[in-house]
């Protein structure tokens, strides 16, 4: 019976190391979730920039070629 004791201890000490072990990776699991949410956020902001860009850059091109004939109709050429 006295060769149990010790292997108990151990046997404890080990799980106390374990549960430490998880909470870390716990913490990291949860700052990593963190950043990749972050980064996602931020990609979907960037994707309707993106949108509102080109929709800029259209309008502006329509406008620029329908402007040219009207100036060249009225400067007389």
């Amino acid at each position: 019976m006295l060769s149990k004791r010790p292997e108990r201890n151990r046997d404890k000490s080990r799980v106390i190391r374990m549960e430490g072990k998880v909470e870390q990776l716990e913490r990291k699991i949860y700052d990593l979730d963190t950043k990749v949410t972050e980064m996602h956020q931020l990609l979907t902001q960037a994707k309707g920039a993106r949108w509102m860009l080109m929709l800029m850059i259209a309008v502006g091109g329509f406008i620029a070629g329908k402007i040219v004939p009207i100036v060249q109709y009225l400067s007389g050429r």
